[in-house]
């Protein structure tokens, strides 16, 4: 791992606020990203401060990232946004079903 990305992962171990910026469907800015999954011109799944992030739509790509100050910048056509539990909230989602 990045020395840039621990310094951050440590500062996430206090609360961070997300803030997500969309300009007509094309440009999005957010902040709070700790990990990019995965992506191509048609998905980007990413780690955030809130869980993990699913950006779907059409000729998708990341603008930008500095992943030291947990910020990133997407382009393309969005066509969906949607937040997922991280590995983290699942394992104990079920123990919590399990035992709960």
């Amino acid at each position: 791992m990045v020395q840039g990305q621990e310094q951050f992962r440590q500062k996430t171990s206090q609360k961070i606020s997300q803030k997500l910026t969309m300009q007509d469907r094309r440009h999005v800015e957010l902040n709070g990203v700790t990990e990019v999954i995965s992506f191509d011109n048609r998905e980007i799944l990413l780690e955030s401060v809130e869980g993990m992030m699913r950006f779907a739509g059409e000729e998708m790509k990341v603008k930008r990232l500095a992943l030291d100050r947990g910020e990133v910048e997407l382009e393309g056509k969005i066509q969906e946004i949607s937040y997922h539990r991280s590995g983290k909230d699942k394992t104990a989602g079920i123990f919590s079903r399990l035992f709960g």
